[in-house]
């Protein structure tokens, strides 16, 4: 039995292709044209002053010209 998805959009991985929207930017069926990724739009809205839900395994790098990722 296949778990049904809470967002089919991201694949609930919170963040799709920039260059299209309806496809995951991570996971199985993410997209392939190596876009960047997005908040998705339908699971992951940030509201003023708020970041996005960053996704599973996101590791920010900081060196000495500043904040890497």
């Amino acid at each position: 039995m296949t778990k049904a998805l809470a967002c089919p959009a991201c694949d609930d991985t919170g963040w799709v292709c920039e260059n299209h929207p309806g496809r995951p930017a991570f996971g199985d069926r993410a997209c392939e044209c190596r876009g960047a990724g997005a908040p998705c739009p339908k699971c992951n809205q940030i509201g003023e002053r708020e970041t996005p839900r960053l996704p599973k395994g996101f590791k920010p790098v900081i060196d000495k010209k500043g904040w890497r990722h």
